[in-house]
C-alpha cells in the first residue's frame, strides 16, 4: 500500500510556537488530553500553547465516497473555515490540517483551530443563560448578526448544511456580544433547486431551537433581517411555510 501524509501550517502561525507544537501530521496525533467532544469516527481535546488554548480534532477514520476523492471532512472543514475568515466572517481560526492518505483514499485527519476565548455555544445559552433572551438588545445584535452571516453564505451560494445553535459561538460581552461560526464540514456550493432546498434547511436548522427560545416576533425578526425586507412577500411566506415543517417528518 502507498501511504502518504499531507500537513500545512497556516501563514499566521508558521515560526510561532504553536506552529511548531503543530508542525507536523506525527505531532498532532502523538497528543492526546481529555475529549471535549467525540463520536465514532473523531476525537476533539484542548491543548494549551503559551498561555492559548487550541482545539485539536483528530478524525480516525473516515467513510463516504468523498473521502476517496480528496473530499474528506476534515479537508472540507479546514477549507470552510478559512473561506470564512477570507470573506470576513467571523469563525474560529484554523492554525493547521491535513490528511493520512492511502493509496487515493483519505483514512485519517487532524485539524487545529485557535480557541475563540470567553464564548458559549448559543444551544448552551438558551439552556443555561435563558434571562439573556428577555434582554431586547443584546438578543437584536445576536439575531442581526445570526441573520447577516446567514445572508453572507446565501449569497455566496454556499449553505452550512448543519447551521444549528450549537455551531455558533457567542462571546459573554453582554452589551456587544460577538458571534462566530465553527464546526462546518459539510458545508458548499449548491445551484439551482438543490440551492434552494439548501436554505430551507439552514433556516430550519436555526428556528430548531429559535422556535423554544425566541418569542414569534424574535423569529420574524431575524427572517426579514435575513432577507433584508420590511414586509413578507408571497415567496417569503411560502419560505416560511416549508421552514415551519422541514422538521416534522425528520425528528
Amino acid at each position: 500500500m502507498i501511504k502518504r501524509k499531507t500537513w500545512t501550517v497556516t501563514e499566521p502561525w508558521r515560526n510561532t510556537s504553536a506552529g511548531e507544537a503543530f508542525s507536523s501530521f506525527d505531532k498532532v496525533f502523538a497528543l492526546s488530553g481529555p475529549p471535549v467532544s467525540q463520536d465514532k469516527v473523531s476525537l476533539v481535546f484542548c491543548v494549551c500553547i503559551d498561555g492559548q488554548r487550541y482545539y485539536v480534532k483528530q478524525y480516525h477514520s473516515t467513510k463516504g465516497i468523498r473521502s476517496w476523492f480528496g473530499l474528506s471532512r476534515i479537508r472540507q472543514e479546514a477549507r470552510n473555515q478559512l473561506w470564512f475568515s477570507r470573506i470576513g466572517l467571523p469563525a474560529a481560526q484554523v492554525v493547521a490540517y491535513g490528511e493520512e492518505h492511502i493509496l487515493s483514499r483519505t483514512f485519517r485527519g487532524g485539524m487545529i483551530t485557535a480557541s475563540v476565548d470567553d464564548t458559549r455555544d448559543l444551544a448552551w445559552m438558551a439552556t443555561n443563560q435563558p434571562d439573556l433572551f428577555k434582554s431586547r438588545p443584546w438578543v437584536n445584535q445576536v439575531i442581526n448578526q445570526v441573520a447577516e452571516i446567514t445572508r453572507t453564505l446565501h449569497q455566496h451560494h454556499f449553505c452550512h448544511n448543519d447551521l444549528k445553535w450549537r455551531n455558533l459561538l457567542v462571546s459573554q460581552e453582554l452589551e456587544s456580544p460577538q458571534v462566530y461560526l465553527i464546526d462546518c464540514p459539510v458545508g458548499q456550493r449548491f445551484f439551482g433547486p438543490f440551492f434552494d432546498s439548501r436554505i430551507i434547511k439552514d433556516l430550519a436548522c436555526l428556528d430548531k431551537v429559535g422556535r423554544r427560545a425566541l418569542s414569534r416576533t424574535q423569529r420574524l425578526r431575524f427572517y426579514k433581517e435575513y432577507r433584508q425586507c420590511k414586509v413578507l412577500s408571497g415567496k417569503d411566506r411560502e419560505i416560511i411555510t416549508k421552514v415551519l415543517v422541514y422538521f416534522k417528518w425528520r425528528d
